[in-house]
């Protein structure tokens, strides 16, 4: 691909992932896309084929997932409250960075399951990871005995709960975007602690 092909395909990426986390892929059509990429409708159909290619190539491209597995390992420190917050933050810096692509794929649960799907599988990454480290640490008698999957979705519930209502109440609401999370992550650790 020519520099020139890639500027184009980065713009019409771009503007279709605003378009679409605004209105969802159904009601963005590429009328709207060549103009907010200030391209024309030609364009978009020679670079992608079609509507359905460019929300793939969003996926492929845009979906950040960071080498999670090597981040928690290079910083557990197991103590709980410390580990805690630090896998959260990681989790909401993954969430963060794919909003946009969040909001598509809630928009389209039910008509394109398997974006949904593409886009909480760093949430299954994060769960397998906490239930593995909740394992551990029962094993140091670190924390309470009990079923550590069902530990660590209280943790990622409490998490994934915490960006939803973040990012549906953002601008309507400050109080739930102000929650401190180091208070939160250390109500759910005083409660995993023997």
């Amino acid at each position: 691909m020519s520099k020139k092909t890639e500027n184009t395909a980065d713009k019409i990426l771009l503007s279709t992932v605003d378009l679409m986390s605004d209105k969802g892929y159904k009601a963005v059509t590429i009328k709207e896309i060549a103009a907010a990429a200030s391209v024309s409708e030609m364009t978009v159909f020679r670079t992608f084929g079609s509507k359905k290619a460019i929300l793939d190539a969003i996926i492929d491209n845009y979906l950040f997932s960071a080498p999670i597995e090597q981040i928690i390992q290079k910083n557990i420190t197991y103590e709980l409250e410390t580990d805690l917050l630090m896998i959260s933050n990681l989790y909401h810096d993954v969430l963060k960075r794919n909003k946009k692509i969040y909001l598509i794929s809630i928009m389209e649960r039910k008509t394109m399951p398997e974006i949904h799907l593409s886009v909480h599988n760093n949430a299954l990454k994060f769960l397998k990871i906490v239930t593995e480290y909740l394992y551990v640490m029962q094993q140091k008698g670190k924390v309470v005995k009990g079923n550590p999957e069902v530990q660590a979705l209280t943790i990622m519930r409490y998490n994934y709960g915490k960006f939803v209502a973040g990012t549906l109440l953002e601008g309507i609401s400050s109080a739930v975007l102000d929650d401190d999370m180091e208070e939160a992550i250390c109500i759910i650790a005083k409660g995993l602690k023997t």
